[in-house]
């Protein structure tokens, strides 16, 4: 359930966008993390760091986007949280007596320390790996988007959706542009959720052996 409440502002940012384009979609994830931060507040009396993280970065680079109609600062926000992330997971393990994830898991799951150490790694450099592949899309999304506007008159502030290629002075490049920011949007939901339940899968393999059955 949680983890479905985590990926709702990135589901539903992904319905906008393919219906209403991305601008639109800022404004729907933006008020999806406020319903999200208001629900964990709600179910558990206390704020959760990392949605409020979460929201204050989108809130930055979603409204700086937004004001100068340059998705850049969008798109890169979303390596900017997981680096952040991995940051915070890893420098934890030399702050306090535990480390984040032990202090998130550790009522719940009875572990040796070692095996949080390890943990803490996995999750942090699984964070690095999210940041860096949604670079990849970042980089080759601006870089198709800048190649279109050099060749063309067409506004940099128009939204790609919105443009009807086969009427543009050059179509491929258009086209290009569109799949790139696509293939972007399409990682953002489908990519980052494959690869955390990857991280999850791996992690439910690997504590498994130390986790007491009922009838041992």
């Amino acid at each position: 359930m949680k983890l479905l409440l985590d990926f709702l502002p990135i589901a539903l940012f992904f319905i906008v966008y393919k219906s209403m384009g991305l601008y639109a979609a800022i404004y729907a994830m933006i008020v999806a993390s406020v319903v999200q931060v208001l629900v964990a507040r709600w179910r558990t009396g206390k704020f959760e760091k990392m949605q409020v993280i979460t929201l204050a970065l989108l809130v930055v680079f979603g409204g700086v986007t937004l004001a100068v109609r340059d998705p850049a600062f969008l798109m890169w926000k979303v390596s900017v949280l997981y680096v952040v992330f991995a940051l915070a997971l890893i420098g934890s393990l030399w702050i306090g007596d535990k480390s984040l994830m032990q202090r998130a898991l550790g009522k719940e799951l009875d572990l040796p320390d070692s095996v949080w150490r390890w943990l803490t790694w996995l999750w942090g450099l699984g964070f690095v790996g999210i940041a860096i592949v949604n670079g990849y899309f970042v980089r080759l999304a601006l870089a198709t988007r800048e190649e279109l506007f050099a060749m063309t008159t067409l506004d940099k502030k128009i939204e790609l959706t919105e443009l009807d290629c086969v009427t543009t002075a050059a179509v491929q490049l258009c086209q290009n542009a569109q799949q790139a920011e696509e293939s972007w949007v399409n990682f953002k939901l489908f990519g980052t959720m494959g690869l955390t339940l990857i991280l999850i899968v791996i992690t439910v393999i690997f504590i498994s052996k130390y986790i007491k059955r009922p009838y041992e």
